[in-house]
């Protein structure tokens, strides 16, 4: 999880120290969060999930952009999964991407499509009244893909996406061989 921070925190300064173009700003920032759907057998065991995320812009002249972001979901597990109504759980998923992100139109209306790969922290949690509580925690590789709409309004943009992440697992608390899920994110790029 360290390794994680550490990487974020090295991309977001190597980002941060680049120089800001004539044409508008190389380098951005963006906060945003909404809902994250299962789908695939994952919507068997999970309800749906809210998310966090952050990321940095970086926009390559001619080139695609490199986005690097970093995410946080939340899963409560849907009781006929768990075990029973004295039985509860949650999912958390920490996720760091490295994406690579093409503008369809310029302009203040700037339509997007990205696809990147990363890294995932998976952790089930699992409380059952009367037994000792259950933890599983696993570092993943996944894949993830998507388009969005960003509205530049003054100085600002507002963005909404929608993503498709794949977070490849072994079969453990939950019996399937991947986590996919749909977040749908809100947010602003500074």
């Amino acid at each position: 999880m360290r390794g994680i921070y550490s990487i974020a925190l090295g991309l977001a300064l190597s980002a941060a120290a680049l120089p800001l173009s004539a044409q508008g700003k190389m380098v951005q920032v963006g906060f945003g969060g909404g809902m994250s759907v299962p789908t695939s057998n994952v919507k068997e065991a999970f309800e749906n999930g809210v998310h966090g995320r952050g990321f940095v812009l970086v926009d390559l002249p001619g080139l695609p952009s490199l986005r690097f972001d970093l995410s946080a979901t939340k899963f409560d597990w849907k009781e006929a999964i768990a075990g029973g109504p004295t039985t509860e759980g949650q999912s958390q998923v920490l996720g760091g991407l490295a994406n690579i992100s093409v503008n369809l139109l310029k302009g203040p209306i700037r339509p997007y499509v990205m696809a990147g790969l990363g890294a995932f922290h998976v952790r089930n949690e699992l409380q059952t009244s009367g037994e000792p509580d259950e933890t599983n925690s696993q570092m993943r590789f996944g894949i993830d893909g998507g388009a969005g709409l960003a509205i530049k309004i003054m100085r600002l943009e507002m963005f909404v996406e929608g993503r498709v992440q794949n977070v490849y697992t072994e079969r453990g608390l939950i019996d399937t061989k991947s986590i996919q899920t749909v977040p749908i994110t809100f947010g602003i790029i500074f």
